[in-house]
């Protein structure tokens, strides 16, 4: 039974302790498909906007340097949280998932990587 990407965003925060914000991002625009957050929705949507231009500045160093076109993924820590932001594989759409600064990056990237091919495939069904 396939779930609709709300459902999936859903599912995956039950394994994250320590969430705060997740959703899936327009590259370009900083639109956000679905999300689901902890906190305000304007602080929200205003960290998936800001995801959506460090994607595109990003992109615009990679092509000045022998490094890649494009990032793999990202991670921004503040005081408060983390954010890590990944791609999606031939879509102009990144996941961004924020937890709390005591959750490590590594297993956050490893729920992720554990994640992506079904969020992708919703997108996907969600666009079509």
């Amino acid at each position: 039974m396939s779930s609709t990407l709300y459902e999936l965003l859903t599912e995956i925060t039950t394994e994250l302790p320590g969430w705060l914000h997740t959703s899936v991002v327009d590259r370009e625009t900083g639109m956000s498909l679905a999300s689901l957050s902890q906190g305000d929705p304007l602080e929200a949507a205003g960290a998936d906007a800001f995801h959506s231009d460090l994607y595109r500045m990003t992109a615009a160093l990679l092509e000045g340097l022998p490094l890649g076109d494009q990032a793999d993924s990202m991670v921004l820590s503040s005081q408060r949280a983390t954010f890590v932001s990944v791609p999606m594989a031939d879509m102009n759409y990144l996941w961004l998932v924020v937890t709390e600064r005591r959750m490590t990056v590594g297993f956050t990237q490893a729920l992720m990587r554990k994640h992506q091919a079904r969020i992708e495939e919703s997108v996907r069904a969600l666009l079509h």
